[in-house]
């Protein structure tokens, strides 16, 4: 058996550690050949099961790997809830779906959820019957991935991780780098065989996507954006936090405004009491502004300010963005910007990573706490920002 290195809890390393010595077993027996060999890529079937921050980084490496192979056609399953980033993108030939019942957030049951993901591989692999691909490649090597679907897969060279199980499916199999590491260089690793050296410290990050102009915020003057909901509720902060720090802001940038964004009623009632505050100078985006129609609105704010979430990922590249990011993972998950950044975080791992990419500063602290985090924001604001 391989020595394989898996992402989880214990429980679940142990569960995938007895899994694999049955999957190992069998394809010993019946695969007699794992093709390794360099195959110059014509056309490619990638897999991405993880949420929009996921997408957007992978992004990334899928522009340099069309770059070095220009006349390559790569076609791509994710969750439908990334739908916004991959259909019309110019990386992508083909975009199919599979929603995996564990990543979906929407408010179906599990057993909805589960039917629905039987439902989209059912569809996906009748679709593939009469697909051929040269490579098909999963970039997640946490959470969940595609390596049971392999087998039905009509490629001559399949690439990913063992490290949520199945690896012996794979010809190239991929292990975890040392820690602490950032997400980039993990997922890079399937696209070395391949010539790609690119890291997280020196990858660039272009946004490859179809975009739109929304016509309703045509804003006239200096506007700051505010993003404060993540996926968990335990990375969000109170009311009165937001309200401290738009305060503050408005203080020093008195002709400013501030667009708040967001998609739940969380942020519907933020923005009632920032209104109440602030009259004239709050701009209601709650549920208004799609990803889409985000990028322009990003390109001419002057500043963003974001939690652990995809916005932190696409606001870095677009304007100077202040990122706090509480009970995150560190600098497995800090965004690869292109325009100043400051991050404050609590990840303790990651406390000795002060330098990390360019325009980056990097500050940690124990506990980002309500009462402590106020005044180390309002300090990384100022200079950020520019607020002296």
């Amino acid at each position: 058996m391989l020595k394989r290195e898996y992402c989880g809890n214990r429980p679940t390393k142990l569960r995938l550690r007895v899994l694999d010595l049955l999957v190992d077993f069998f394809v010993f027996i019946f695969r007699k050949h794992k093709n390794k060999a360099f195959i110059l890529p014509e056309k490619v079937l990638l897999f991405n099961f993880g949420h929009l921050g996921d997408m957007l980084m992978m992004s990334y490496m899928v522009d340099i790997f069309k770059k070095k192979y220009p006349n390559v056609e790569i076609h791509i399953v994710a969750g439908s809830w990334c739908k916004n980033l991959i259909v019309n993108n110019p990386l992508y030939d083909r975009v199919f779906f599979i929603n995996h019942y564990r990543t979906n957030r929407s408010a179906l049951s599990l057993y909805a959820k589960f039917k629905l993901y039987i439902n989209d591989i059912n569809d996906f692999l009748t679709t593939h019957k009469s697909l051929h691909y040269t490579h098909s490649f999963d970039f997640r090597y946490s959470g969940y991935n595609a390596n049971m679907l392999f087998p039905f897969l009509n490629a001559d060279q399949k690439i990913g991780f063992g490290t949520r199980g199945m690896g012996s499916l794979l010809d190239i199999e991929y292990y975890m780098l040392p820690t602490p590491f950032h997400s980039v260089d993990q997922q890079i690793q399937s696209l070395r065989s391949l010539g790609i050296e690119q890291t997280s410290k020196n990858i660039e990050p272009i946004i490859s996507m179809a975009v739109e102009e929304n016509k309703n915020f045509n804003i006239i003057g200096e506007y700051y954006m505010l993003f404060p909901e993540a996926g968990t509720r335990n990375r969000m902060f109170s009311n009165n936090f937001w309200i401290f720090l738009i305060n503050y802001l408005l203080l020093k940038r008195p002709e400013a405004k501030v667009m708040i964004c967001g998609l739940t009623e969380y942020s519907t009632k933020l923005k009632i009491e920032l209104e109440k505050k602030h009259p004239e100078k709050i701009i209601d985006a709650v549920g208004k502004v799609s990803i889409p129609q985000m990028v322009p609105i990003l390109q001419k704010a002057t500043g963003a300010l974001t939690l652990d979430s995809f916005p932190a990922h696409i606001a870095s590249t677009l304007t100077s963005t202040l990122c706090l990011f509480k009970e995150g993972t560190g600098l497995e998950y800090f965004p690869i910007n292109a325009k100043p950044t400051y991050i404050i975080h609590d990840h303790k791992y990651s406390k000795n990573i002060t330098s990390f990419r360019k325009q980056m500063k990097i500050q940690y602290i124990p506990s980002l706490d309500e009462l402590s985090l106020p005044k180390v924001a309002t300090l990384a604001m100022t200079e950020l920002f520019d607020l002296k």
